[in-house]
Protein backbone atom coordinates (compact mmCIF):
# COMPACT_ATOMS: atom_id res chain seq x y z
CA UNK A 1 0.00 0.00 0.00
CA UNK A 2 2.61 2.14 1.01
CA UNK A 3 5.00 1.66 -1.83
CA UNK A 4 1.79 2.02 -3.99
CA UNK A 5 1.53 5.57 -2.85
CA UNK A 6 5.22 6.53 -3.42
CA UNK A 7 4.84 5.67 -6.90
CA UNK A 8 1.37 7.49 -7.46
CA UNK A 9 3.10 10.61 -5.90
CA UNK A 10 6.58 9.92 -8.47
CA UNK A 11 4.04 9.68 -11.22
CA UNK A 12 2.36 12.57 -10.49
CA UNK A 13 5.42 14.69 -9.53
CA UNK A 14 6.70 13.60 -13.12
CA UNK A 15 3.77 14.10 -14.77
CA UNK A 16 3.87 17.85 -13.24
CA UNK A 17 7.18 18.47 -14.68
CA UNK A 18 6.38 17.25 -18.09
CA UNK A 19 3.10 20.11 -18.14
CA UNK A 20 5.95 22.59 -16.91
CA UNK A 21 8.74 21.55 -19.53
CA UNK A 22 5.51 21.93 -22.46
CA UNK A 23 4.32 25.08 -21.14
CA UNK A 24 7.80 26.62 -21.10
CA UNK A 25 8.41 25.32 -24.82
CA UNK A 26 4.67 26.22 -25.88
CA UNK A 27 5.54 29.80 -24.74
CA UNK A 28 9.01 30.23 -26.58
CA UNK A 29 7.07 28.88 -29.39
CA UNK A 30 4.24 31.63 -29.14
CA UNK A 31 6.98 34.44 -29.23
CA UNK A 32 7.01 35.64 -32.74
CA UNK A 33 8.29 38.63 -35.40
CA UNK A 34 6.72 42.11 -34.25
CA UNK A 35 6.33 44.16 -36.99
CA UNK A 36 4.51 47.59 -38.29
CA UNK A 37 3.39 48.51 -41.42
CA UNK A 38 4.39 52.12 -42.36
CA UNK A 39 2.52 53.78 -44.89
CA UNK A 40 2.90 56.75 -47.33
CA UNK A 41 0.41 57.62 -49.20
CA UNK A 42 0.36 60.51 -52.55
CA UNK A 43 -2.68 61.30 -55.14
CA UNK A 44 -2.27 62.45 -58.15
CA UNK A 45 -4.52 63.29 -61.27
CA UNK A 46 -6.88 65.86 -62.06
CA UNK A 47 -9.41 65.32 -59.36
CA UNK A 48 -6.89 65.29 -56.53
CA UNK A 49 -6.95 68.04 -54.11
CA UNK A 50 -4.22 67.12 -51.24
CA UNK A 51 -5.63 69.31 -48.44
CA UNK A 52 -8.76 67.40 -48.83
CA UNK A 53 -7.57 63.86 -48.81
CA UNK A 54 -8.54 61.61 -45.61
CA UNK A 55 -4.95 60.07 -45.04
CA UNK A 56 -6.25 57.81 -42.45
CA UNK A 57 -8.77 56.10 -44.21
CA UNK A 58 -6.06 55.41 -47.25
CA UNK A 59 -3.56 54.22 -44.98
CA UNK A 60 -5.93 52.26 -43.24
CA UNK A 61 -6.80 50.79 -46.19
CA UNK A 62 -3.70 50.75 -48.06
CA UNK A 63 -2.28 48.55 -45.19
CA UNK A 64 -4.76 46.59 -43.64
CA UNK A 65 -4.82 44.67 -46.50
CA UNK A 66 -1.02 43.34 -46.00
CA UNK A 67 -1.62 43.48 -42.17
CA UNK A 68 -4.48 41.04 -42.73
CA UNK A 69 -1.79 38.31 -44.27
CA UNK A 70 1.13 39.17 -41.77
CA UNK A 71 -0.92 38.26 -38.98
CA UNK A 72 -2.36 35.34 -40.93
CA UNK A 73 1.31 34.10 -40.95
CA UNK A 74 1.91 34.39 -37.18
CA UNK A 75 3.07 37.76 -36.88
CA UNK A 76 2.72 40.15 -34.43
CA UNK A 77 1.40 43.26 -36.07
CA UNK A 78 1.97 47.14 -34.30
CA UNK A 79 -0.62 49.39 -36.03
CA UNK A 80 0.98 52.76 -35.79
CA UNK A 81 -2.42 54.15 -35.89
CA UNK A 82 -3.01 52.14 -32.77
CA UNK A 83 -0.24 54.01 -31.08
CA UNK A 84 -1.41 57.90 -31.33
CA UNK A 85 0.56 58.80 -34.18
CA UNK A 86 -0.83 61.87 -36.13
CA UNK A 87 -1.81 60.79 -39.99
CA UNK A 88 0.13 64.29 -41.20
CA UNK A 89 2.51 63.87 -38.37
CA UNK A 90 3.04 60.64 -40.23
CA UNK A 91 2.76 61.62 -43.51
CA UNK A 92 5.55 63.88 -42.63
CA UNK A 93 7.86 61.64 -41.11
CA UNK A 94 7.33 59.20 -43.63
CA UNK A 95 8.25 62.60 -46.55
CA UNK A 96 11.91 61.73 -45.40
CA UNK A 97 11.92 57.86 -46.09
CA UNK A 98 12.13 59.31 -49.40
CA UNK A 99 15.94 60.78 -48.69
CA UNK A 100 17.00 57.71 -45.56
CA UNK A 101 14.27 55.19 -45.54
CA UNK A 102 16.81 53.23 -43.04
CA UNK A 103 17.26 56.15 -40.55
CA UNK A 104 13.65 56.52 -40.53
CA UNK A 105 13.10 52.61 -39.96
CA UNK A 106 15.33 52.76 -37.01
CA UNK A 107 13.55 55.29 -35.07
CA UNK A 108 10.12 54.13 -35.86
CA UNK A 109 11.11 50.60 -34.40
CA UNK A 110 12.23 52.31 -31.40
CA UNK A 111 9.34 53.75 -31.19
CA UNK A 112 6.53 51.43 -31.75
CA UNK A 113 9.05 48.53 -29.57
CA UNK A 114 9.23 46.33 -32.93
CA UNK A 115 11.60 44.01 -34.61
CA UNK A 116 10.79 45.46 -38.03
CA UNK A 117 9.13 47.88 -40.10
CA UNK A 118 8.07 47.69 -43.73
CA UNK A 119 7.26 50.94 -45.54
CA UNK A 120 5.24 51.43 -48.14
CA UNK A 121 4.90 54.09 -50.94
CA UNK A 122 1.26 54.41 -52.76
CA UNK A 123 0.94 56.13 -55.26
CA UNK A 124 -2.71 56.77 -56.70
CA UNK A 125 -3.14 58.31 -60.27
CA UNK A 126 -6.49 59.21 -61.30
CA UNK A 127 -8.33 60.26 -64.59
CA UNK A 128 -11.64 60.21 -66.10
CA UNK A 129 -12.04 58.43 -69.03
CA UNK A 130 -14.27 59.35 -72.42
CA UNK A 131 -17.30 57.24 -71.82
CA UNK A 132 -17.70 59.08 -68.01
CA UNK A 133 -15.96 55.82 -65.87
CA UNK A 134 -13.00 56.70 -63.41
CA UNK A 135 -9.95 54.35 -64.22
CA UNK A 136 -7.76 54.63 -61.16
CA UNK A 137 -3.79 53.37 -61.86
CA UNK A 138 -1.86 52.01 -58.38
CA UNK A 139 1.86 51.54 -57.98
CA UNK A 140 3.17 50.72 -54.80
CA UNK A 141 7.04 50.26 -53.47
CA UNK A 142 7.66 48.43 -50.29
CA UNK A 143 11.36 48.19 -48.69
CA UNK A 144 11.87 46.50 -45.00
CA UNK A 145 14.43 46.88 -42.10
CA UNK A 146 14.94 45.37 -39.10
CA UNK A 147 15.41 47.37 -35.67
CA UNK A 148 19.03 47.55 -36.60
CA UNK A 149 18.51 49.87 -40.00
CA UNK A 150 19.49 46.68 -42.05
CA UNK A 151 17.29 45.71 -45.02
CA UNK A 152 15.41 42.47 -44.73
CA UNK A 153 15.32 42.00 -48.67
CA UNK A 154 12.11 41.73 -49.08
CA UNK A 155 11.42 45.15 -51.35
CA UNK A 156 8.73 44.78 -54.00
CA UNK A 157 7.23 46.83 -56.66
CA UNK A 158 3.61 45.90 -57.85
CA UNK A 159 1.01 47.75 -60.00
CA UNK A 160 -2.86 47.79 -60.27
CA UNK A 161 -5.54 49.26 -62.78
CA UNK A 162 -9.15 49.37 -61.83
CA UNK A 163 -11.92 51.30 -63.76
CA UNK A 164 -15.44 51.77 -62.30
CA UNK A 165 -18.24 54.25 -62.59
CA UNK A 166 -17.65 56.07 -58.96
CA UNK A 167 -14.66 57.77 -58.54
CA UNK A 168 -14.25 56.67 -54.49
CA UNK A 169 -15.10 53.13 -55.55
CA UNK A 170 -12.16 52.81 -58.14
CA UNK A 171 -9.72 54.26 -55.74
CA UNK A 172 -10.82 52.01 -52.81
CA UNK A 173 -10.81 48.74 -54.68
CA UNK A 174 -6.95 49.81 -56.59
CA UNK A 175 -6.15 49.99 -52.98
CA UNK A 176 -7.38 46.86 -51.64
CA UNK A 177 -6.16 45.22 -54.60
CA UNK A 178 -2.69 46.46 -54.28
CA UNK A 179 -2.15 45.53 -50.78
CA UNK A 180 -3.81 42.69 -50.91
CA UNK A 181 -1.49 41.47 -53.71
CA UNK A 182 1.72 42.72 -51.47
CA UNK A 183 0.87 40.99 -48.53
CA UNK A 184 0.65 38.17 -50.31
CA UNK A 185 3.85 37.99 -52.16
CA UNK A 186 5.50 39.25 -48.98
CA UNK A 187 4.13 35.84 -47.02
CA UNK A 188 4.02 33.79 -50.22
CA UNK A 189 0.91 32.91 -50.59
CA UNK A 190 -1.14 31.44 -53.64
CA UNK A 191 -4.18 31.90 -55.18
CA UNK A 192 -6.09 35.15 -56.36
CA UNK A 193 -7.88 37.10 -54.04
CA UNK A 194 -11.29 35.92 -55.37
CA UNK A 195 -10.35 32.49 -54.85
CA UNK A 196 -11.94 30.26 -51.95
CA UNK A 197 -9.25 27.97 -51.87
CA UNK A 198 -5.66 29.53 -50.93
CA UNK A 199 -2.53 27.75 -50.38
CA UNK A 200 -0.75 29.14 -47.31
CA UNK A 201 2.67 28.10 -46.79
CA UNK A 202 3.66 26.01 -44.00
CA UNK A 203 4.63 27.70 -40.93
CA UNK A 204 4.65 30.38 -38.78
CA UNK A 205 6.95 33.76 -38.99
CA UNK A 206 9.35 31.41 -37.20
CA UNK A 207 9.92 28.63 -39.83
CA UNK A 208 7.17 29.64 -42.68
CA UNK A 209 9.43 30.15 -45.96
CA UNK A 210 7.73 33.67 -47.13
CA UNK A 211 10.15 36.05 -48.23
CA UNK A 212 9.71 38.61 -45.08
CA UNK A 213 9.60 35.69 -42.29
CA UNK A 214 13.07 33.60 -43.61
CA UNK A 215 15.41 36.86 -43.56
CA UNK A 216 13.67 38.10 -40.46
CA UNK A 217 14.33 35.07 -38.65
CA UNK A 218 17.96 34.92 -40.59
CA UNK A 219 19.07 37.99 -39.35
CA UNK A 220 18.12 37.41 -35.39
CA UNK A 221 21.44 36.23 -34.38
CA UNK A 222 23.39 39.08 -35.61
CA UNK A 223 23.16 42.08 -33.68
CA UNK A 224 25.00 45.61 -34.07
CA UNK A 225 26.36 47.17 -31.29
CA UNK A 226 27.72 51.21 -30.99
CA UNK A 227 30.09 52.85 -29.13
CA UNK A 228 29.31 56.40 -28.90
CA UNK A 229 31.85 59.02 -27.65
CA UNK A 230 34.98 57.12 -27.14
CA UNK A 231 38.12 59.19 -28.99
CA UNK A 232 40.88 56.84 -27.14
CA UNK A 233 41.48 54.07 -28.98
CA UNK A 234 43.18 52.11 -25.45
CA UNK A 235 39.31 52.10 -24.39
CA UNK A 236 37.80 50.71 -27.95
CA UNK A 237 40.68 48.20 -27.93
CA UNK A 238 39.33 47.36 -23.92
CA UNK A 239 35.95 47.03 -24.82
CA UNK A 240 36.52 45.18 -28.12
CA UNK A 241 38.27 42.44 -25.94
CA UNK A 242 35.06 42.46 -23.72
CA UNK A 243 32.41 41.91 -26.47
CA UNK A 244 35.10 39.11 -28.11
CA UNK A 245 34.88 37.01 -24.40
CA UNK A 246 31.28 38.63 -22.73
CA UNK A 247 29.19 35.66 -22.46
CA UNK A 248 26.39 34.79 -24.90
CA UNK A 249 28.56 35.81 -28.17
CA UNK A 250 30.11 33.40 -30.71
CA UNK A 251 31.64 36.18 -33.06
CA UNK A 252 32.21 39.64 -33.13
CA UNK A 253 33.63 41.73 -36.45
CA UNK A 254 34.63 45.61 -35.92
CA UNK A 255 33.00 47.12 -38.75
CA UNK A 256 33.30 50.92 -38.29
CA UNK A 257 35.72 53.18 -36.16
CA UNK A 258 35.60 57.10 -36.11
CA UNK A 259 37.98 58.78 -33.69
CA UNK A 260 38.58 62.54 -33.11
CA UNK A 261 40.39 63.11 -30.32
CA UNK A 262 38.88 66.69 -29.36
CA UNK A 263 35.45 66.12 -29.89
CA UNK A 264 33.90 63.19 -28.43
CA UNK A 265 30.57 63.65 -30.09
CA UNK A 266 31.54 63.32 -32.89
CA UNK A 267 33.61 59.63 -31.95
CA UNK A 268 31.46 56.12 -33.34
CA UNK A 269 32.90 52.59 -33.34
CA UNK A 270 30.28 49.97 -34.46
CA UNK A 271 30.47 45.64 -34.41
CA UNK A 272 28.45 43.46 -35.85
CA UNK A 273 28.02 40.17 -32.97
CA UNK A 274 26.67 36.64 -33.56
CA UNK A 275 24.98 35.26 -30.73
CA UNK A 276 22.86 32.27 -30.15
CA UNK A 277 19.07 33.78 -30.03
CA UNK A 278 18.12 30.73 -28.16
CA UNK A 279 20.36 31.46 -24.67
CA UNK A 280 20.32 35.10 -24.88
CA UNK A 281 19.12 38.39 -26.25
CA UNK A 282 19.94 41.65 -26.75
CA UNK A 283 19.13 43.06 -23.59
CA UNK A 284 20.39 40.47 -21.77
CA UNK A 285 23.57 40.74 -23.34
CA UNK A 286 23.82 44.53 -22.88
CA UNK A 287 23.30 43.89 -18.98
CA UNK A 288 26.49 40.99 -19.42
CA UNK A 289 28.49 43.39 -21.06
CA UNK A 290 28.00 46.16 -18.13
CA UNK A 291 28.34 43.67 -15.10
CA UNK A 292 31.29 42.51 -16.71
CA UNK A 293 32.75 45.98 -17.08
CA UNK A 294 31.95 46.80 -13.49
CA UNK A 295 33.26 43.23 -12.26
CA UNK A 296 37.06 44.35 -14.25
CA UNK A 297 36.84 47.39 -12.23
CA UNK A 298 35.48 45.90 -8.99
CA UNK A 299 38.98 43.49 -9.41
CA UNK A 300 41.11 46.19 -9.75
CA UNK A 301 42.04 45.80 -13.05
CA UNK A 302 43.23 41.98 -12.88
CA UNK A 303 40.70 39.62 -12.96
CA UNK A 304 40.07 35.76 -14.91
CA UNK A 305 36.54 35.36 -16.42
CA UNK A 306 35.63 32.32 -18.22
CA UNK A 307 39.65 31.27 -18.48
CA UNK A 308 40.83 34.45 -19.86
CA UNK A 309 43.09 37.18 -17.89
CA UNK A 310 42.27 40.94 -17.74
CA UNK A 311 45.46 42.99 -16.61
CA UNK A 312 44.53 46.45 -17.25
CA UNK A 313 46.46 49.83 -15.61
CA UNK A 314 44.66 52.38 -13.79
CA UNK A 315 44.56 54.55 -16.29
CA UNK A 316 42.51 52.03 -18.81
CA UNK A 317 40.43 51.59 -15.68
CA UNK A 318 39.57 54.73 -15.62
CA UNK A 319 38.66 55.08 -19.25
CA UNK A 320 36.34 52.14 -18.37
CA UNK A 321 34.51 53.70 -15.55
CA UNK A 322 33.31 56.29 -18.14
CA UNK A 323 30.98 52.77 -19.77
CA UNK A 324 27.36 53.59 -19.71
CA UNK A 325 24.57 51.65 -21.20
CA UNK A 326 21.98 53.21 -23.92
CA UNK A 327 19.77 52.39 -26.00
CA UNK A 328 18.77 49.04 -27.09
CA UNK A 329 16.36 46.98 -29.80
CA UNK A 330 15.82 43.85 -30.56
CA UNK A 331 18.76 44.29 -32.85
CA UNK A 332 21.04 46.59 -31.81
CA UNK A 333 22.41 47.73 -28.38
CA UNK A 334 24.12 50.87 -28.14
CA UNK A 335 27.03 51.89 -25.54
CA UNK A 336 28.24 55.98 -24.55
CA UNK A 337 30.97 57.02 -22.48
CA UNK A 338 29.72 59.09 -20.21
CA UNK A 339 32.70 61.22 -18.91
CA UNK A 340 30.36 63.13 -15.95
CA UNK A 341 30.10 59.10 -14.49
CA UNK A 342 33.97 58.26 -14.51
CA UNK A 343 34.42 62.07 -12.16
CA UNK A 344 31.06 60.51 -10.03
CA UNK A 345 33.06 57.02 -9.59
CA UNK A 346 36.13 58.86 -8.94
CA UNK A 347 34.47 60.90 -6.13
CA UNK A 348 32.86 57.91 -4.50
CA UNK A 349 35.98 55.71 -5.32
CA UNK A 350 34.12 53.05 -5.91
CA UNK A 351 36.23 51.64 -8.73
CA UNK A 352 39.83 52.98 -7.22
CA UNK A 353 42.57 50.43 -8.38
CA UNK A 354 44.26 50.94 -4.96
CA UNK A 355 41.47 50.08 -2.54
CA UNK A 356 39.73 47.66 -5.17
CA UNK A 357 38.40 44.05 -3.80
CA UNK A 358 38.16 41.10 -5.26
CA UNK A 359 35.11 39.84 -5.77
CA UNK A 360 33.73 36.32 -7.34
CA UNK A 361 33.59 36.29 -11.06
CA UNK A 362 30.13 34.68 -10.73
CA UNK A 363 28.37 36.53 -8.13
CA UNK A 364 29.11 40.35 -8.18
CA UNK A 365 26.14 42.60 -8.89
CA UNK A 366 26.90 46.07 -10.73
CA UNK A 367 25.55 49.04 -9.46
Amino acid sequence: MEKEKRQRTMFIILLTAVFVMLGALSVQAKLRTRIAVLPFYVEQGNDADTRDIDLGLHYRRMSGFIENQLVGHDFEVIDPFAKDASEKELNRIMEKTIEDSMLVAKDMCQKYAVDAVYIVWLKIKTRKTSDGYYKASAMLDGKGYDSGGRSLGANVLKTFKVTRRDFDEAVAIVEKEVGDVVGRTLTNWSGTAQSQLIKRASGGSGNGNGILARNAQKQTKYLNIRLDQANEYELIEVFGKILNTVRGVMDTRRYNQRIVRDNPQACVTEWEVEIDPNTTDPFRLQSNIMKMVNDILDAGGTIRINNVPYRYSPSEMKLMMGVFPGEATSRSIQFIINRERVRDREFKGRHDPERATQYSTHDQIFE
